[in-house]
């Protein structure tokens, strides 16, 4: 058995997907490649597969992650080929490569995950109070919001969850974040757009989002996911300011 990483993009049509639904369109996708899949074991067998950190429902992504489980070995370019040739419509194969099977799993790694916020031409939004709003929110030591859960309101410091903030253009008006996440969570879309860009969602033009890349933290060190050598290096999870 082996494992398999695969880079995606998630656009046009696809970005309307929900997460179970892109899953699900993953495993049409799978097998209809005719790659030699391993499936669970038990009455319900499904394909094995293990996802990165999901979208938003509307929000684009040039870089999205699956690890796949093959039973059989074949050339990786074979396999990138049959991707590529049955990819459904919104979901653009960009690469894949074989990694270790003790590689720990997307999700069970911090990441650095960058995102681009683009407004209309003429969206009526004030890139000046926004810049400001945005160097007010760096600037803080941390912040605390409440979330709903299915029981109670939970509080979470969203502030160590933000890295960068900045409006890269003002024509259109254009915002690139850097966000954290590790196994405490991470800040939502909706928070950065209130919080960061000082805006009501309610009344507010929102913008386009787009994924724009991620890294993960393999040894201390956030690299490219599809970088080979580093995933043969059991993870380190130092103590940082994100955990504190």
């Amino acid at each position: 058995m082996l494992k398999m990483r695969v880079r995606y993009s998630k656009e046009e049509e696809a970005c309307l997907l929900s997460h179970h639904e892109v899953q699900a369109a993953l495993v049409r996708w799978l097998r209809r490649s005719d790659l030699p899949l391993v499936y669970s074991e038990g009455f319900n067998q499904r394909v094995r597969i293990e996802t990165g950190i999901p979208t938003g429902v509307g929000m684009v992504s040039l870089q999205e992650y699956v690890d796949v489980f093959l039973d059989t070995y074949s050339p990786v370019a074979d396999r990138a080929n049959a991707l590529e040739r049955t990819a459904p419509p919104g979901l653009r194969f960009l690469a894949a490569v074989d990694i270790p099977l003790t590689a720990p799993s997307l999700m069970g790694q911090p990441m650095i995950l960058r995102y681009e916020y683009t407004w209309a031409h003429r969206a009526d939004t004030d890139a000046e109070q926004m810049k400001a709003d945005m160097t007010s929110f760096l600037a803080l030591p941390m912040l605390m919001v409440e979330r709903e859960n299915s029981k109670s309101r939970v509080p979470k410091d969203i502030r160590k969850y933000v890295l960068t903030a900045q409006i890269s253009t003002r024509t259109p008006l254009r915002a690139h974040v850097g966000v954290f996440f590790d196994q405490s969570g991470t800040i939502r879309m909706d928070e950065v757009i209130k919080y960061i860009f000082g805006l009501d969602a309610k009344v507010a033009p929102m913008p386009v989002i787009t994924r724009q890349s991620v890294l993960l933290n393999m040894s201390g060190v956030f690299v490219d996911p599809m970088d080979v050598a580093a995933q043969t290096v059991p993870p380190h999870r130092p103590k940082s300011s994100h955990h504190d």
